[in-house]
């Protein structure tokens, strides 16, 4: 059985449709950010992104916006 498929995720969409992002609730709680390639991680009780030099923003969605989406994710729970 793969973990993911049963993790919370959520997509972010441009408005073409496409996916932008899928942020994924982990078990310790904090955020997996997929952005294309590239992988991040949220932590929501500071909204630390590791790695730090990464900028999460990709069309429609800025930085700030999909690190308060990711925090948002992991408070619903």
């Amino acid at each position: 059985m793969n973990l993911d498929d049963v993790l919370e995720t959520v997509e972010l969409i441009d408005c073409s449709g496409r996916v932008t992002h899928r942020l994924t609730l982990l078990i310790d709680g904090r955020v997996r950010v997929r952005t294309g390639e590239v992988e991040a991680v949220v932590d929501p009780s500071n909204a630390q992104v590791r790695p730090p030099s990464l900028q999460l923003g990709r069309g429609e969605y800025t930085h700030h916006q999909v690190i308060d989406i990711a925090r948002r994710l992991a408070h619903r729970r």
